[in-house]
């Protein structure tokens, strides 16, 4: 099988993981177009809406967020082999019969290269910001509605779906074109029980953090079992975050010195900051080798699909400088 290699690119992350003012649109989707150069197998896009003051997002100048799905369609038409995903996408904050349509739409146009990752979101505030007539609604549960509809909406074997639910429902939704890809592939951040059954039911990829991927891939087993599958049959993605530097000190400073790295250890909420030591030591920071180490570890535990979910760098030619060393000094050294 197949080592694959991921990237994020960063169409919603400023104020956040780059500075306000990182990158022109063109720019973003520049990065696509050199990422696919570079050989990754694909790139995935982030899903924020608006910002909100808890989130410790860098608000003054306000920054600019590209929405996922429509950076993504202007993607596949500047590229014709990387896959494009969605990661991950705040399935609570959308209508799921329009998203079915868009879904469909993008996949068809980019000749089947779309992968979708959904999740609740990473901030309760900014749900009840954008959905304020459902601030007291239960996330998880719009999700587990939204995502039974979404599936069937996209089956080619669906002539016409109805469904009535609590947040949502439809009657006889006949739609067309479907997808080229049955069933689509649809990803989704395994960070517990309520994300390990809804994996089980639906057959979704998880997405699970480098520093536990064994442990995380673990406690989905007897979920699997119980649902009659094998974990085996999925499509694991192995997550982390990236910074390169000649030494591993330059590593951790360079990490440090980041508007990413400030956001992990002294801007986002206190209960989620971290030491730069803990966060280096659970991710790919440090020297090629030390990162090219972690990563056939990883190899060697039966893992072969990797993500940079998030890539430490301030300027938009530091972060280029990054994509071409990892694509050149570490991906073919994992895949030996």
């Amino acid at each position: 099988m197949a080592i694959l290699f991921d990237l994020e690119f960063p169409n919603a992350r400023e104020g956040i993981f780059v500075p306000n003012g990182f990158a022109t649109p063109h720019e973003v989707v520049d990065v696509v177009v050199r990422a696919e150069e570079f050989g990754f197998n694909a790139v995935w896009a982030t899903d924020f809406f608006c910002p909100v003051a808890s989130s410790g997002v860098i608000n003054e100048p306000p920054p600019n967020w590209l929405e996922g799905l429509i950076t993504l369609s202007y993607a596949a038409a500047r590229t014709s082999k990387i896959k494009l995903g969605t990661g991950v996408l705040m399935l609570p904050y959308r209508d799921p019969t329009v998203l079915a349509k868009q879904v469909s739409t993008l996949d068809c146009l980019s000749n089947g290269r779309l992968l979708l990752g959904i999740g609740l979101g990473s901030d309760r505030d900014e749900f009840a910001a954008v959905r304020a007539h459902q601030t007291r609604a239960h996330r998880g549960n719009i999700l587990d509605e939204y995502l039974e509809l979404l599936i069937r909406l996209l089956d080619e074997n669906e002539a016409g779906v109805s469904f009535a639910g609590e947040y949502v429902s439809v009657e006889g939704v006949a739609m067309h074109p479907k997808p080229l890809q049955q069933p689509i592939p649809i990803y989704l951040p395994a960070r517990g029980g309520h994300a390990y059954k809804r994996i089980a039911r639906w057959g979704l990829m998880p997405m699970v953090p480098s520093a536990n991927a064994t442990a995380s891939i673990e406690a989905l087993h007897p979920f699997m079992e119980a649902a009659g599958k094998d974990v085996d049959e999925l499509d694991i993605i192995v997550e982390g975050e990236l910074h390169i530097g000649p030494t591993q000190e330059d590593a951790v400073k360079g990490y440090q010195h980041t508007t990413m790295g400030n956001f992990r250890t002294a801007r986002c909420r206190p209960k989620a900051r971290k030491s730069v030591e803990s966060i280096t030591a659970a991710n790919w920071v440090g020297t090629v080798d030390h990162i090219v180490e972690k990563l056939s570890a990883l190899r060697e535990q039966g893992f072969r699909h990797f993500n940079i979910l998030h890539l430490a760098a301030d300027t938009l030619a530091e972060r280029l400088e990054q994509m071409q060393l990892f694509s050149e000094e570490i991906m073919p050294r994992v895949r030996t």
